[in-house]
């Protein structure tokens, strides 16, 4: 058996999510159990820097990249978790493919304070073979939600939402999976300015549910050129950042509580409108009857009613699955990802990121006595 850390901080930059794993095996499909699982928040410094990154120069990211991992490390050092190894998205400050991406959050720190290695840097191996580097969740999908004979959708709403089709063990047809455009990082943006920061987000989709769609900025948004492109393909700040919030502010100028809240559900309806888009390009090779929901947008009711209206023929709920549910699923997505790269096993989907062959991901980053 093997105690794995997982961390994940996603693109809404809220904070670090992280699931303390037991597995026990070398395959593929180890049994695991969830041991513990929590967000600790970001400081509102690492909030306002990771929530713009596209205005960082390469100054500020190499500065932030050190005192992220030394955070890293301290607040972890609280929580008195015992684990074998550490396994780390890092914050994603850009995302090029197929140049380019980079995550930050200096390894060695948390290496030499629990004396482990931590695996890290969990994208460029695929860059590096044509892929996307995104998204790597979908292996873990493969992992929890297999069937013999069932079909299965699963779609994880963070900053940016990313969609898998999981086919049964009896169907030829292979496991598919990209991003479909914006999850909660429009909307979070939206009622940050709405409320000059006194919210992060829509508290259980109570802002959209009090406005209107706009339908002709609806009409605007859905032309976006990130939704003819056919997949593989992933999507960051660089498709839905600041800069195309701005755009969007300046089309539609909200000045009064209730246009900002017909903003707030017009984005919401984007974000449902573009996931059973992505959903109604699956061809009779599937016959998926249920969705499962990850990520922060699962707490949004007015979202998951929107999906739900959207897609009436599918069941739809919350990841909730032997421990692993919506708020720590892609934590113990990058601690299974840590088991892969621990028993040498490959970690990248070839059909979901586009990459040439399939690789272990990962570097591997081991205690030299730095000091916190």
């Amino acid at each position: 058996m093997i105690t794995i850390l997982g961390l994940m901080t996603g693109s809404s930059a809220d904070g670090l999510d992280l699931c303390l794993v037991n597995f026990s095996g070398t395959d593929r499909n180890p049994d695991y159990k969830v041991v513990r699982s929590l967000e600790i928040p970001y400081p509102k410094k690492f909030q306002n820097s990771f929530r713009n990154p596209l205005e960082l120069s390469d100054e500020d990211i190499s500065s932030l990249h050190l005192e992220l991992g030394k955070w890293f490390a301290v607040e972890i050092d609280k929580l008195d978790l015992d684990f074998d190894l550490i396994a780390s998205h890092g914050q994603t400050i850009k995302h090029e493919p197929p140049h380019f991406t980079l995550q930050i959050g200096d390894p060695k720190f948390m290496a030499e304070a629990f004396k482990c290695p931590v695996i890290y840097d969990f994208r460029t191996a695929d860059i590096e073979r044509g892929g996307q580097g995104a998204p790597l969740i979908p292996i873990v999908d493969q992992y929890l939600l297999q069937k013999d004979h069932t079909d299965i959708l699963a779609i994880n709403i963070g900053g940016i939402a990313n969609l898998t089709i999981v086919p049964s063990l009896n169907n030829p047809a292979p496991l598919l999976a990209w991003d479909t455009g914006p999850g909660n990082t429009l909307i979070d943006k939206a009622v940050r300015l709405f409320t000059r920061d006194e919210l992060p987000y829509d508290t259980g989709g109570d802002l959209a549910a009090q406005g209107k769609v706009n339908e002709p900025l609806l009409e605007y948004l859905l032309k976006h050129r990130f939704y003819q492109l056919s997949p593989p393909r992933s999507a960051g700040q660089e498709q839905f950042g600041k800069d195309y919030f701005d755009q969007l502010i300046t089309q539609f100028n909200p000045t009064t509580p209730n246009e900002f809240k017909d903003l707030i559900r017009t984005l919401t309806t984007l974000t449902a409108k573009t996931i059973s888009q992505s959903i109604n390009t699956l061809g009779t090779a599937y016959s998926a009857r249920e969705l499962l929901v990850g990520g922060g947008g699962a707490f949004n009711k007015t979202l998951m009613a929107f999906l739900q209206s959207e897609l009436p023929s599918l069941s739809i709920s919350a990841m909730n699955l032997q421990g692993v549910n919506q708020s720590n699923k892609e934590a113990f997505g990058f601690a299974y990802l840590g088991y892969l790269f621990r028993n040498n096993l490959t970690g990248n989907l070839p059909s979901v990121t586009g990459a040439r062959e399939a690789v272990v991901l990962g570097k591997r980053c081991e205690s030299k006595r730095l000091s916190l």
